[in-house]
C-alpha cells in the first residue's frame, strides 16, 4: 500500500469510537473499538482504566510505541475524552488517530482522512468541538446506507447482519494493514480509499 510522504507529527495514539458495555459491543456504531480491540488481541495486550473516562493500553505497532483508548463517555460525549487523552499523554490533536463507523460509505470501504469535518457523526462531532479543531486524522469505515424508513440511531445501534460478518472481518483486517503503514510512514497524506471486498 502506498502513501505519498507528508508532513506529519506522526501517530501517536489510536481511538476506537462506539459506547460502552456488552449491549453494545457487536453493533455498527462500534466498529471503532472492535479495530482497537482486535489490535491488542494481535499484541496480547489488555485494556485498563485510564486517568480519566477511557480504557487505554500501550502497544508496539509500525515500528512506534502507540497507545489504545477506547472512551467510556458513550459515543455523542467522544470528545471529552479525546480532550483528556490528549492532556494525560501530552501529545497535540494530529497526533490522536480516531476511527469510527459511516453510514455515508458502504459495507466494505474504509476511507482516511488527515483532517475533516464531522460528517453527520456526532462522536466526530463532539470530538470537533471539544479540541476545537478538524486537523485530526480519521479513518471512517462504512456500515452502509440506513435502510428506509428506520431511524439513524436505531439502525447503527444493530448488530451487524450475519451475512456481513466475513465482510466487517475483511475491514478490519484492511484497516489494520491502513494504520500500520500510516504509522511506520509517519505521514499525514492526502485522503485514501480502500475497498476491502
Amino acid at each position: 500500500m502506498m502513501i505519498a510522504d507528508g508532513p506529519s507529527d506522526g501517530i501517536k495514539a489510536i481511538m476506537g469510537l462506539g459506547n460502552p458495555g456488552r449491549r453494545y459491543a457487536e453493533t455498527r456504531h462500534n466498529y471503532g473499538f472492535m479495530v482497537v480491540d482486535r489490535i491488542a488481541f494481535l499484541k496480547r495486550k489488555e485494556f485498563s482504566r485510564g486517568d480519566g473516562p477511557y480504557f487505554a493500553c500501550e502497544v508496539e505497532f509500525g515500528g512506534e510505541n502507540l497507545t489504545l483508548v477506547k472512551s467510556t463517555t458513550y459515543m455523542n460525549n467522544s470528545g471529552k475524552a479525546a480532550a483528556l487523552i490528549c492532556e494525560s499523554f501530552a501529545i497535540v490533536p494530529s497526533q490522536l488517530l480516531v476511527i469510527a463507523d459511516d453510514c455515508n460509505l458502504p459495507l466494505g470501504k474504509i476511507r482516511y482522512r488527515p483532517r475533516g469535518s464531522d460528517g453527520g457523526h456526532n462522536g466526530l462531532l463532539s470530538i470537533i468541538e471539544h479540541l476545537q479543531t478538524e486537523e485530526f486524522p480519521r479513518i471512517r469505515l462504512g456500515i452502509g446506507e440506513t435502510p428506509n424508513g428506520k431511524p439513524r440511531e436505531d439502525f447503527v445501534l444493530e448488530e451487524f447482519a450475519l451475512e456481513e460478518t466475513k465482510t466487517v472481518e475483511k475491514v478490519i483486517t484492511k484497516t489494520i494493514e491502513l494504520i500500520e503503514t500510516l504509522v511506520a510512514n509517519k505521514s499525514r497524506t492526502s485522503s485514501i480509499t480502500v475497498n476491502a471486498i
